[in-house]
């Protein structure tokens, strides 16, 4: 009963032929606006007349009226006429994206899709024909600094991940690593390498050689032994552990899990992750299309929003009781919660989900640049080569596929704080790279919803911490 209840009070609707959206979240309502990237909360008054009442013309429903009064209407009328002349109710309007200047820019090397493990969610081929080359390696890199970023001031991030175990040519990393250091020195240029393992092969010797060659690593788990055991075929989580656990130093060491329809116990994903003192700790969903038992589908949406509705209570908690090392683990990740708590917390429009062709391209062992590692063996996701560059075309529509130029996109609320949809769940899912998936909408709007009720409620009570956010973050 009590759930339901919960589900009953958590709504939003856009308004008519407007960038604004009222919606309720853990008993408050607030209004979020899309052109001016502001929210406030609402009073029970100020939200009836915005959901029931042709207000701008003075017409206000007569249960709004028999409910609140004539003055209280009038007063609240007259605000919501404020917020109007301020832009903050505003109709539907695009702008422009204009240059954006971006600190980071990716090569992900898909070095290979080979792997010691079989994740049920895993997208990788496991073929030893998309082994890299070396000169493959050497080829891509050169033509990423000399041919697609801009100039010398910004961070340079090789990334190994691939598509399957990075450590499985442990080797072929240290070589990359190698070149790459020696042009850090030669172009006085911030630049490194970095990957995401499973573990299974993360010695102490190994974590150890990493660390003495400047190699930035994480390491990716489900939470817990027998949810990460179940989900990654033939991982053996006490290995793991013992890994971890034996690493030297932890500095600029992550952890990440991938949460499903089936294992969304935020709190306790989180809790076993940062029990192994890492730098940082991330949660991002898993992509699977809807059949899927593991996946996040209409049907166990609403158990995910009960779970991060706890989540965030139970960060809020953290923070403002002094534990600012829980909540700043997470901001500095890439957890899929903080990527809106980062973009709600100031006036920022977002205008890209996905940084292919603009700040980031993949490489393929057969030297032709793709979207990114998702889209390994599929022709569609080839966007030029090593030899001859970008094809111009497929450049520009990678390009030309932001917010207001999406047409799933460009009459949301959300759009410049979500962006749009990831390419690969695109293309997986509905053979069109722009097109989202309806669940994943329907959550990335939630966590918004979320993190405006996390900061509004900060700044109310707790005002010196939430500038320290503002600052930091």
């Amino acid at each position: 009963m009590e759930k339901e209840s919960m589900q009953m009070k958590r709504f939003y609707k856009q308004l008519d032929n407007s960038d604004a959206v009222v919606f309720s979240v853990m008993g408050q309502s607030f209004l979020f606006s899309a052109n001016t990237l502001t929210y406030f909360p609402l009073t029970e008054c100020a939200k009836d007349i915005l959901l029931s009442s042709d207000w701008e013309n003075g017409k206000t429903c007569e249960n709004v009226v028999k409910r609140f009064g004539q003055k209280e209407i009038d007063k609240t009328c007259l605000k919501l006429r404020e917020l109007k002349e301020n832009g903050v109710i505003a109709p539907i309007s695009s702008h422009e994206k204009g240059d954006i200047y971006y600190n980071d820019y990716y090569l992900k090397l898909v070095q290979s899709t080979r792997c010691n493990l079989n994740c049920s969610y895993c997208f990788a081929k496991k073929d030893r024909k998309f082994d890299m080359s070396f000169e493959t390696a050497k080829k891509a890199i050169l033509f990423f600094l000399d041919s697609f970023v801009p100039d010398s001031k910004r961070r340079y991030i090789i990334d190994l991940t691939g598509s399957g175990e990075p450590l499985l040519r442990l080797d072929f990393i240290l070589k990359v690593n190698d070149f790459v250091l020696k042009l850090k020195e030669e172009r006085n240029i911030n630049i490194f390498c970095q990957f995401a393992s499973n573990g299974m092969l993360l010695t102490k010797n190994v974590s150890s050689l990493l660390k003495k060659k400047c190699i930035l690593f994480g390491v990716s788990l489900d939470g817990g032994k027998e949810i990460s055991e179940k989900n990654r075929s033939g991982l053996k989580y006490d290995i793991v552990a013992k890994n971890i656990s034996d690493m030297e130093n932890k500095d600029f060491f992550g952890i990440a899990a991938t949460y499903s329809g089936n294992n969304h116990d935020f709190i306790q994903i989180f809790k076993t992750l940062y029990a192994f003192k890492p730098e940082v700790v991330g949660m991002k969903p898993v992509r699977l299309s809807e059949s899927n038992e593991n996946s996040i589908n209409m049907g166990n949406i609403e158990e995910v929003k009960d779970s991060y509705d706890k989540f965030a209570k139970w960060l809020y908690k953290q923070l403002i009781g002094g534990r600012e090392d829980i909540f700043d683990s997470l901001m500095k990740s890439e957890d899929y919660f903080a990527r809106f708590l980062k973009s709600t917390i100031r006036p920022f429009r977002l205008y890209y989900r996905c940084s292919a062709g603009v700040s980031s391209f993949a490489v393929d062992s057969d030297e032709n640049i793709i979207i990114c590692p998702a889209f390994i063996g599929k022709e569609e996701g080839v966007i030029g080569n090593l030899t001859d560059g970008f094809e111009a075309k497929k450049k520009k529509q990678l390009e030309n596929l932001y917010a207001d130029k999406i047409k799933y996109c460009k009459n949301c609320w959300a759009r410049y704080t979500c962006s749009g949809e990831c390419f690969s769940v695109g293309f997986t899912d509905n053979k069109e790279l722009e097109k989202p998936a309806r669940t994943m909408c329907e959550l990335k709007r939630y966590l918004i919803q979320l993190s405006v009720w996390f900061w509004t409620r900060l700044r109310f009570e707790r005002e010196e911490i939430y500038r320290n956010c503002i600052e930091k973050y």
